[in-house]
């Protein structure tokens, strides 16, 4: 069964394996979320839509193709099509709101993700956990700055048409949406830890007070 394939004149050709590799990686994700570090070999080949030794003729074990899964879903390049497809004709505010909007989303699925990374780090044997952690975060790293660089040239782009009206150089106002974005996720997510229930974060208020701040209009600067 081989159904991660190009198609040429409608026969089925096999994928380059660099596709075929990135093909797999975004097949097992959702059952990566829904079954984490107890999915099965067989689950995954599955849900790749390929047989268990095909699978493993790409990978070298679960641990490694569950690892490479993580690591390719946090990329935070990954979110770049997305930004991208954000209308620039929107007002600014509707656009920083977008931003917000999928910053929020994908910073919680991070988590998500990072949690399974912690746990599957458990199951590789003869390797220590912690050795396995620092080598997974220095990997993780690398591909997390270049995705920002990626993520942070989108949202550059989605704001330029307005570059002439904000008081900061773009490069400070999306240093200062990250930081938004950081903070309002974390603040969820100590509630969540200590058991509150707190309301998500309103994206669109995030964005007026990114914009505006916190002073009425027409209020002398302090």
């Amino acid at each position: 069964m081989e159904t991660i394939s190009g198609h040429v004149r409608g026969r089925a050709t096999p994928l380059p394996p660099d596709e075929r590799r990135a093909a797999i990686l975004l097949a097992v994700r959702p059952v990566l979320l829904e079954r984490g570090a107890a999915v099965t070999s067989r689950e995954l080949a599955e849900a790749a839509g390929v047989a268990e030794g095909t699978l493993f003729r790409v990978f070298t074990d679960k641990v490694t193709l569950v690892r490479e899964a993580v690591l390719a879903a946090v990329d935070p390049a990954d979110s770049v099509p997305e930004l991208a497809a954000i209308d620039r004709d929107l007002p600014l505010h509707d656009r920083v709101a977008a931003v917000l909007d999928q910053g929020l989303a994908r910073v919680g699925e991070a988590m998500r993700w990072m949690a399974l990374l912690h746990e599957i780090s458990r199951l590789e044997p003869g390797r220590p956990p912690a050795e396995h952690r620092e080598a997974a975060m220095r990997l993780w790293g690398t591909r997390q700055q270049a995705g920002t660089e990626a993520v942070n040239a989108t949202i550059a782009w989605l704001l330029e048409p307005d570059a002439d009206r904000l008081r900061l150089p773009l490069d400070d106002v999306i240093e200062l949406l990250t930081t938004v974005l950081m903070g309002a996720t974390m603040r969820t997510v100590d509630a969540r830890r200590r058991g509150l229930d707190t309301p998500p974060p309103d994206a669109g208020r995030l964005a007026d007070l990114v914009l505006h701040g916190v002073l009425t209009d027409g209020s002398a600067r302090c």
